[in-house]
């Protein structure tokens, strides 16, 4: 039924009813009128998407979930996912957001099956996130609805346009159409090409029609409608995306889109946001051999581009102020899609632009700084990060339910869900003014935003994905900063590593040592993360050839070391002795490293990069220390032989891992000595542990009663100086408590954010701040027991 026959019929019926149809109109008349209105406005192309080439990078505009789930085929972007439950694969519209005005806006795009003998649909997700959420974190909606969802206008492969809804927390998975009346469907769509056309009209009492418009893309022709009306506003801000699915529960359609434009002030337009192709740079400065012969790494990390077409890029320089930009070096974009620079020989003593180019083509594709190093200035400030995910619970979990009842509800597509990018957290970081980022290890974690994909055909896009989304939350970070990354356990994909130098690789138990994933897989992570840090103290590759990247550097008058404390790791013996039994934490390679180490750079502060603290503290609900043999308080005598290594150096360590913020004093025989260690708290996990001493542990710091001296079950012995407990007591936790694990989504129950480091050349002290992650450093407290200021123990002479 064209919509002019729809509008006769419904005229008629009005004729009817008389008197009936006031004060308000009827659905059915409603949405004749709504039908039968003129076009508002017009439409202009989002930016250009990539015309020529296969790729998974779909242009700057758009960003797809997951990763894998799309390509851009010579301009068309196709959707590749169609298995059973993988309902709503979404492409989003970066660079167009749903705005709060009573306007009118337009949305449409050509559209058509990929698999035309299978059911499922496609079209667009309006409204993501209802203004509330930054654009970045509406981009991840998928899969399951939620609250402020928004709803979908779709076409499906049997020719029925509905609205159907995307924000029932409670039957996420329901869809349920929301047009009470008035659609014409068109005949089941097989191979034809379909032009979709959504008009969102305002209408009376800050309402809006919403009209979705179905047309042959030859001919020009209508073929069908469907009118949502009296839509309220709050419905229409927000995230704007493309939707292709197949139907709940089963295994159906794939769609493509092209020709994707909009129009009207209804919907905003932010140029600005567009990604790629370089997704960011990390850079790292070694000033070893002095500031005049420093060492430039940095990498570049492009988008999943289209490599047989753009293989290589090149680096170039210039000093800040000057005209003249320097070829610095050319690479290789090489697996993982990054190209690596290595420049020898920096002027160190000046601030430098740099810019990043396709080999043999003159577009800047990424540019920013390169500071000088800080040698002279009086203190060096480092920015501590680890362990971050970007959502509370995974966003394929269509029900989310509280772990214990203290949880408050999260709404799916709310700040107190979706956590990335973390706009609030590194706000109040950068507002420190850092001059170094560490990021001490768990960028991401193999089942956040989305289900495991590790051992699937598509293992490196997904780990890609999930790198991605920690790039783009610290991108601006470390654009014009140093940073430093250590890969930890969940960056390779697995709850627990004991690296065992490589050896009893694959397999299915972690238990057994060795990297458990695709070796290949493995390598890129350290190539994505690890290309731009320091050049590795020796970099022999372990077993299977996976490289090291364990190193020594100076940056900022401070002697640094790198080490890696999972990959030599030895495999857990549970059978032997705890006290007793014996292995390897850091390996011979390493504990040679950190002898030579403490008689570099005599005079300079040293600090120490780790993963994981070296020791285990934790208790249980009742203060007993817990075993946990993935904590490096085993084994004993591989850690005793660490500590001793950097208290021989004097050597502050720097480390995270235990989504537990502490400071403690770790020692080797008795509690004398030892070395300070600082562990700082998770970004955003979702597994918590605590340190509660009840006031019973002796030597406390003041009148914190969960300070003091600890021994650990490996017998590990340290003082804790100062911990952040999560807000919720262990015993509270256990209570209710009814999973195998200790995981808490409630952002409201737990300690996290980052942590402060402050070398004071001039004060021969150290200070050491935790912030909280919503903490405005000009107004609020640090978490209790912060800030702790110690002396620079390495700078007193031998």
């Amino acid at each position: 039924m064209k919509r002019r026959n729809f509008i006769k019929l419904t005229s008629g019926t009005a004729s009817i009813l008389g008197a009936a149809l006031t004060p308000a109109l009827t659905p059915s008349l409603a949405s004749a009128i709504a039908a039968a209105r003129p076009e508002l406005v017009g439409t202009r192309p989002i930016e250009a998407l990539p015309e020529s080439g296969l790729q998974h990078w779909l242009g700057g505009p758009l960003w797809g979930n997951r990763l894998q789930d799309w390509h851009c085929n010579n301009g068309r972007l196709e959707c590749l996912q169609g298995e059973k439950s993988f309902e709503v694969r979404t492409a989003a519209l970066l660079t167009r957001e749903l705005n709060n005005h009573h306007q009118a806006g337009r949305l449409r795009a050509r559209v058509g099956l990929l698999t035309p003998e299978a059911g499922g649909f496609c079209g667009f997700l309006l409204g993501v996130g209802a203004g509330e959420l930054d654009y970045r974190g509406a981009a991840l909606a998928q899969r399951a609805g939620g609250t402020n969802g928004g709803f979908m206008a779709v076409l499906d492969d049997q020719g029925k346009l509905s609205f159907r809804d995307f924000s029932d927390q409670k039957n996420s998975m329901a869809f349920t159409r929301l047009e009470r009346a008035g659609s014409v469907d068109i005949d089941r769509i097989g191979t034809r090409e379909i032009q979709l056309d959504c008009h969102i009209d305002p209408v009376a009492n800050g309402r809006f029609d919403v009209r979705l418009i179905a047309s042959d893309v030859h001919s020009g022709s209508e073929l069908g409608f469907a009118v949502r009306s009296g839509v309220e506003a709050e419905q229409l801000t927000g995230g704007i995306m493309l939707v292709s699915s197949p139907h709940h529960q089963q295994a159906g359609a794939r769609w493509w889109f092209s020709h994707i434009e909009t129009g009207g002030d209804k919907i905003s337009t932010y140029p600005e946001r567009v990604l790629g192709p370089v997704m960011g740079c990390m850079h790292s400065l070694n000033c070893a051999s002095g500031p005049d012969d420093a060492v430039l790494k940095l990498s570049a990390q492009f988008m999943p581009i289209d490599l047989p077409a753009n293989p290589a890029a090149r680096l170039e320089y210039r000093v800040l102020g000057t005209e003249e930009w320097i070829v610095g070096a050319e690479a290789k974009i090489e697996d993982g899609y990054v190209a690596a620079f290595r420049i020898t020989g920096w002027d160190a003593g000046q601030d430098h632009e740099y810019r990043v180019r396709y080999d043999k083509r003159e577009e800047t594709l990424y540019s920013g700084q390169i500071q000088k190093d800080p040698a002279k200035s009086d203190a060096l400030k480092i920015a501590l990060y680890s362990c971050i995910t970007p959502t509370a619970k995974s966003l394929d979990d269509t029900s989310i339910k509280k772990h214990i009842p203290e949880e408050r509800t999260l709404g799916r597509y709310t700040e107190d869900f979706v956590f990335f990018p973390h706009a609030t957290l590194t706000k109040h970081c950068d507002s420190h003014q850092p001059d170094l980022y560490v990021f001490a290890g768990d960028q991401y974690y193999e089942t956040f935003p989305t289900r495991y994909g590790r051992d699937t055909p598509q293992a490196k896009l997904d780990t890609l994905y999930r790198w991605y989304l920690w790039y783009w939350t610290f991108r601006e970070s470390v654009r014009n900063r140093p940073s430093i990354l250590l890969v930890d356990d969940h960056d390779v994909l697995q709850g627990n590593l004991w690296g065992n130098k490589g050896d009893a690789s694959g397999g299915p138990r972690e238990e057994d040592g060795g990297f458990k994933h695709d070796i290949d897989l493995v390598k890129m992570v350290y190539r994505m993360q690890s290309s731009h840090t320091p050049d590795a103290y020796d970099p022999t590759p372990i077993q299977h050839g996976i490289p090291v990247t364990y190193a020594h550097f100076v940056y900022g008058k401070t002697s640094f070391a790198m080490v890696e404390d999972r990959k030599f790791k030895s495999a857990p013996d549970y059978e032997s002795e705890r006290l007793t039994v014996t292995g390897s934490l850091l390996g011979s390679r390493q504990e040679a490293f950190l002898r030579e180490w403490r008689h570099m750079d005599p005079g300079m502060p040293k600090v120490c990069l780790t993963a994981s603290i070296w020791g285990s503290p934790q208790t249980d609900e009742t203060g007993a220390g817990l075993v946990d043999y993935d904590a490096n308080g085993y084994p004993p005598d591989g850690r005793t032989r660490a500590v001793k290594l950097v208290e021989d150096a004097n050597a502050l360590v720097l480390a995270g891992d235990q989504h537990l913020g502490m400071l403690a004093q770790q020692y080797t025989n008795d509690f004398s000595g030892g070395a300070l260690f600082f562990s700082g708290p998770a970004s955003a996990a979702f597994w918590q542990r605590w340190f509660e001493g009840f006031g019973k542990l002796e030597n406390p710091v003041g009148n914190d009663p969960n300070t003091g001296h600890f021994i650990d079950p490996f017998g590990n012995k340290m003082r804790v100086l100062a911990v952040a407990n999560p807000k919720i007591s262990h015993a509270e936790f256990s209570d209710d408590n009814t999973s195998w694990g200790k995981f808490v989504s409630d952002r409201a129950l737990k300690s996290e954010g980052y942590g402060l480091v402050t070398i004071d050349q001039t004060a021969n002290h150290y200070t050491m701040e935790c912030w909280p992650w919503d903490a405005d450093p000009q107004r609020d407290a640090q978490f209790a027991g912060w800030p702790q200021v110690h002396p620079i123990e390495s700078m007193k002479p031998d």
